[in-house]
């Protein structure tokens, strides 16, 4: 095993944990709830993270959409969970964008991405990527912004879009000292998403249990998990 993969494998059980563990996930989420100590131990103690609900999903459209030469941009990649997974699964080209600086090379993110840019989305200058991955970002973007960012990406920026969104994820304020973690919009949910952004495909709605969410623990109240995708014709 190379020094660099050492590097990335002893950060966090969830490379092997995915790998190992892929075809059985598929079939049974149950291995995703036993492993979520470990996980959140991990996942929420710098940076903000991202629930495992929508993961398999996620991992099924790369496996067919995706080739493993392609570039890749993770926005808001928080502790890293998509740019894990990708790196987990061979994927050479990952470069990821935050506009929150803080950790990054505690927890090891800099052995993931290729290149790291600590910038906001919204003032990001960029040729082009095949694919612009936004896991649990759209949310804390204005609409008017996001849209006008999402426009950019589809005319020319992008080759496809990955995007997951929990719906009506409301009271969600700055965490840690981050006030990039605040929710811009709260009201989203598949009519508000299909009203502002009809160039998005939904191919999946999951349940979040109320347990697996810090605000879910507060109110009691589950969340869905929304998957969308675009891809340039």
């Amino acid at each position: 095993m190379s020094n660099l993969k050492n590097k990335i494998l002893s950060k966090s059980n969830q490379y092997n944990f995915y790998k190992d563990n892929y075809n059985k996930l598929l079939e049974e989420n149950r291995i995703l709830k036993e492993s979520l100590p470990d996980k959140n131990m991990f996942k929420s103690q710098l940076r903000g993270s991202s629930v495992d609900k929508g993961k398999i999903v996620f991992l099924n459209w790369l496996f067919n959409n995706v080739e493993k030469n392609e570039r890749i941009l993770d926005v808001g990649f928080g502790s890293g969970t998509y740019g894990k997974l990708l790196k987990a699964f061979y994927y050479q080209n990952i470069d990821g964008i935050d506009a929150w600086p803080e950790e990054i090379e505690k927890m090891g993110l800099n052995y993931i991405y290729d290149n790291i840019f600590i910038e906001d989305i919204l003032d990001f200058e960029f040729e082009h990527y095949d694919l612009i991955i936004m896991g649990d970002v759209l949310e804390h973007i204005p609409l008017k912004e996001s849209k006008e960012l999402l426009n950019k990406f589809i005319n020319g920026k992008a080759s496809k879009l990955f995007i997951q969104v929990p719906y009506m994820y409301e009271n969600h304020h700055a965490w840690n000292n981050n006030p990039y973690e605040i929710h811009h919009q709260d009201e989203i949910n598949k009519e508000y998403m299909e009203r502002e952004f009809p160039f998005l495909e939904l191919i999946d709605i999951q349940i979040v249990d109320h347990e697996l969410t810090a605000l879910g623990r507060q109110t009691g109240q589950d969340t869905e998990f929304a998957t969308y995708v675009w891809k340039k014709e």
